[in-house]
């Protein structure tokens, strides 16, 4: 029989916290990629709208700061879009849905950082000849309809058949809106752009280009991030993450109060404890792939609807463990279901390959999972739970010392879960309800 260490004799193996070290550019691009998973019809489209408000910035000479506003706010601008319809709807070049924009702003103006970019989000769908409406300053408004020509041009480029991947047929298009939808000036720099360049060709280039090429015109709304800064944004992600569905509303931050709970009652230091709170909110990120409608099903999951729900294990990893700066707390999100005897997924990786901060999480997720409801049935009891966890911890599923750490403060870590995800619920009816 393989012997597994306590969680305290495994500390050693710990990777250390980054402090200081993770680029915001980086994590929203990292937000950005995840948001285009929820249909193909939207992969990169954030991306693209970034490269494209960027050079029609710089084609007008606006300050750099204006320059890295528009990228930020591009690889943002659909933040607020939970579902997939709601995404798809903004596929329409003449949309009028604006409720995602409101939504996006209210997220993103919580994160003192992005404030200036929530604006730019809030009114990113604003028509020109409707500005007076808008409660907004006229550089806000400038930036946000440099994202709004930017996002309808690449629903153009991307949608609307070959006969919009023609230049002209593109400049007519935009000029047709020009003074009405589209600010004029935004739409003479378009118009010029898709005359003497290769615009179009260049926002098809592979994403790693895209954010290469962007990158330093980001730097100065670009921020270097500490472990608290970290603790903050990784919560306005778990809102993007659980807001989808209102059974997964509060889930991430369940797990990430308890995994910080347990972090601290294994011995881990408050610096790698903080990091497993930003795993936590992050862990689940993947499922911005997986239809809401798997998530919502009350009825047993057929063997390929299991497979799509696992799959969100493969995107948190692709996504997170590419995040410069950002382990460990990425590669303890991405292993939040592998398992020490390696029957986890999606890598099967065994004990000697999960770390405590692996095992932790992995731990406080299946906690969570088990004491909250869900769509088939209300949260498990105390009983209930500690059945299942013990069980799972006596075949080496789960480290056994950590199980058996969390059953002796069960009530303090199902307190600090409920507690939190009391708060997370209240901020999801908040969302619920607004409107513009």
């Amino acid at each position: 029989m393989t012997h597994h260490p306590p969680a305290q004799a495994i500390l050693a193996s710990a990777v250390r916290p980054a402090t200081g070290a993770v680029s915001l550019f980086e994590l929203v691009g990292g937000l950005s990629a995840a948001l285009d998973l929820i249909s193909p019809q939207v992969v990169d489209h954030h991306l693209r709208v970034a490269f494209l408000a960027s050079r029609l910035a710089g084609h007008m000479g606006l300050p750099a700061r204006d320059v890295a506003d528009t990228i930020f706010a591009g690889l943002l601008h659909d933040v607020g879009a939970f579902s997939l319809q709601t995404r798809l709807d903004t596929l329409a070049f003449e949309t009028d849905s604006v409720e995602h924009a409101f939504v996006g702003w209210m997220l993103l103006r919580r994160f003192a950082p992005l404030t200036g970019v929530a604006g730019i989000v809030r009114w990113h769908h604003q028509r020109f000849d409707e500005a007076d409406q808008a409660d907004a300053d006229p550089r806000t408004l400038l930036l946000a309809g440099l994202v709004h020509i930017a996002d309808r041009l690449d629903i153009l480029l991307r949608h609307a058949g070959p006969a919009c991947n023609d230049p002209k047929a593109l400049r007519l298009r935009l000029e047709q809106g020009a003074g009405q939808m589209f600010d004029p000036l935004a739409v003479q720099a378009a118009s010029e752009l898709l005359c003497t360049t290769t615009l179009a060709e260049d926002a098809a280039a592979p994403a790693p280009s895209l954010m290469a090429g962007m990158r330093a015109l980001a730097a100065p709304a670009d921020l270097r991030l500490d472990v608290a800064a970290l603790v903050e944004f990784s919560g306005l992600m778990a809102q993007v993450i659980d807001f989808r569905c209102r059974f997964t509303a509060t889930h991430s931050r369940g797990v990430a109060a308890t995994g910080r709970s347990l972090a601290l009652l294994a011995g881990m230091a408050p610096g790698e404890a903080e990091m497993l709170y930003v795993a936590g909110n992050l862990h689940d990120i993947g499922k911005l792939a997986v239809p809401r409608r798997l998530l919502e099903k009350k009825e047993p999951l057929t063997e390929d609807e299991f497979e799509a729900i696992k799959s969100h294990a493969a995107h948190s990893d692709a996504i997170l463990t590419r995040i410069p700066g950002l382990a460990p707390a990425g590669l303890w999100a991405a292993r939040h279901h592998e398992r020490l005897d390696g029957g986890g997924y999606p890598h099967r990786l065994g004990a000697e390959n999960l770390d405590t901060g692996s095992r932790v999480l992995a731990v406080a997720d299946v906690f969570t999972a088990l004491t909250e409801d869900r769509p088939y049935r209300a949260g498990m009891t105390r009983p209930q739970a500690a059945g299942v966890l013990g069980s799972m911890a006596g075949r080496k599923a789960l480290d056994p010392a950590l199980v058996a750490l969390l059953l002796d403060h069960y009530d303090t870590a199902d307190a600090t879960r409920t507690s939190e995800q009391d708060l997370a619920r209240q901020d999801f009816l908040t969302f619920s309800a607004a409107r513009p």
